[in-house]
């Protein structure tokens, strides 16, 4: 048995890989074996450099930009197809404005919130299935030739349990990780019958906005990732990261498509009130 990821020369597409979860994913493919295309918003400085790394800034809400940075990829590394694409890209509950009720939310920020988050996430998604299709249609050889074929979105704990007073993020999350994952993975099957569309879903992660966050609201680390975690601790980012490997392996996943994985260290619930009575939210 090949117990090996089998991820090497790979193209893998990553979105939102200047965030602090997405700087940890370019790592880890790379590591794979992985030749990798970091996109984000904004250029990516803060990914280390490396012979199999080619940083594209790209709006992932502008569909012919996103096509372009595709193509960007596909030339940078010799015509190689991108059949790994992870969208991490989205707005991060941490950066968005939080309001005690949905009452104080403008419409502004859910409208934004759900361009962003969905929009973004279905842009990528479909030029992600585009590529597969015309590659896959061009002739038999390069049908045979493609391998871990998968499409990985980011969900979140908030899509399964909800956010009181960030109602915007909760949705956007929510449809990302079922109705769009659920959609797409046997659309993608039906066009080449080894293409696998999955989500995770992380709890709080620990990354260093988490832990300032918590260092600024110490009951936040309790709330967040004690009295309604298993482990009673946050998720590693490392943890997500190598579930992202997982699901983009054939070897380790090539029977899983269309399902969420939850990376949440076993979070059952969230917590309303705090031990004084007053709203965790």
């Amino acid at each position: 048995m090949d117990i090996s990821l089998g991820l090497e020369s790979c193209l893998v597409i990553v979105t939102g890989a200047r965030g602090q979860i997405g700087q940890v994913l370019v790592e880890a493919f790379l590591a794979a074996g992985c030749d990798v295309a970091a996109l984000d918003i904004k250029p990516c400085s803060t990914v280390q450099q490396h012979d199999r790394l080619h940083s594209i800034e790209v709006d992932t809400t502008n569909q012919s930009a996103v096509l372009d940075a595709w193509s960007e990829a596909q030339r940078h590394f010799d015509g190689k197809v991108p059949t790994v694409c992870v969208c991490a890209a989205g707005l991060d509950l941490s950066y968005i404005d939080h309001h005690s009720s949905a009452i104080d939310m403008t419409v502004e920020q859910f409208r934004k919130t759900i361009d962003v988050n969905i929009t973004g996430t279905f842009i990528t998604a479909k030029t992600w299935l585009k590529w597969i299709r015309d590659s896959t249609h061009a002739d038999a050889q390069s049908k045979s030739c493609l391998r871990n074929v998968s499409l990985i979105v980011f969900g979140s704990e908030a899509g399964v349990l909800g956010v009181p007073g960030n109602a915007d993020y909760a949705a956007s999350k929510s449809a990302i990780q079922y109705g769009l994952t659920m959609s797409l993975a046997p659309e993608a099957a039906s066009i080449f019958d080894r293409a696998r569309v999955n989500a995770i879903a992380p709890g709080a992660v620990n990354t260093p906005q988490f832990r300032k966050e918590c260092q600024a609201v110490p009951a936040a680390l309790w709330s967040e990732a004690g009295a309604t975690v298993a482990s009673r601790k946050p998720v590693e980012v490392e943890h997500v990261a190598r579930t992202c490997l997982m699901l983009a392996s054939d070897n380790f996943s090539g029977s899983i498509t269309g399902q969420v994985i939850r990376v949440d260290a076993g979070k059952s619930g969230r917590m309303y009130w705090d031990q004084g009575g007053r709203a965790m939210w």
